[in-house]
C-alpha cells in the first residue's frame, strides 16, 4: 500500500513538474486585434512564440496550430501548418527551424449572430523542440486570448 501511494505521488509530481518546466522553455503570448469586434466584422489572432536561448523549434515534423471550435467565430480552417502561415525558417547542419521572432497572424470573422460580451479564442500549438545537446521532444502548448463582441447596428435583424 505504501509503495502504491509513493508511486502515485511520484507520478503527480512528474506530471505537474513537467508542465511548469515546459513553460520555462517556451511561452506563447497571444492577443486579438482589435480588442472590441462588431458582429459580422473581422478580427486577427496574433501569436508570439518566445523560446529560451538554445532551444529551437523544428519545422520538420510540421509545426501545427489547432483552433478549438467556437460557433460565433469563423476561421478559414481549424488547423494551420507552419508552411500555410508562411513562417520564416532557417537551415543549418542540424535541420530546418522556425524563426520565432515573427508574429503569427490568423484572421477570423465574428458571425452576425455571435453572442455579445467577452469571448475567447483558444487552441493548441503542436511542435517539436530541439535542445542544445541534440535531443528533441514533440509536445503541445495551449493558448487562449479574449476579446469583446459588440452589437453591430448596421446589420438588419430578420
Amino acid at each position: 500500500m505504501t509503495k502504491r501511494c509513493f508511486l502515485f505521488l511520484c507520478c503527480l509530481f512528474l506530471a505537474f513538474g513537467s508542465a511548469s518546466a515546459q513553460d520555462e522553455l517556451l511561452k506563447i503570448e497571444c492577443s486579438i486585434m482589435p480588442r472590441q469586434i462588431l458582429q459580422g466584422e473581422e478580427g486577427l489572432l496574433k501569436m508570439k512564440i518566445i523560446v529560451r536561448d538554445g532551444v529551437r523549434i523544428s519545422a520538420n515534423p510540421e509545426f501545427l496550430i489547432r483552433l478549438n471550435e467556437n460557433e460565433g467565430l469563423s476561421f478559414a480552417k481549424i488547423f494551420f501548418t507552419g508552411s500555410e502561415l508562411n513562417l520564416t525558417t532557417t537551415q543549418d547542419k542540424d535541420g530546418v527551424f522556425l524563426d520565432p521572432r515573427k508574429e503569427i497572424e490568423v484572421p477570423f470573422t465574428l458571425s452576425e449572430d455571435a453572442l455579445l460580451g467577452n469571448l475567447t479564442v483558444s487552441g493548441e500549438v503542436v511542435f517539436t523542440m530541439l535542445f542544445p545537446d541534440n535531443w528533441s521532444v514533440k509536445t503541445t502548448q495551449k493558448f487562449s486570448a479574449g476579446f469583446v463582441s459588440r452589437r453591430n447596428y448596421k446589420i438588419r435583424k430578420k
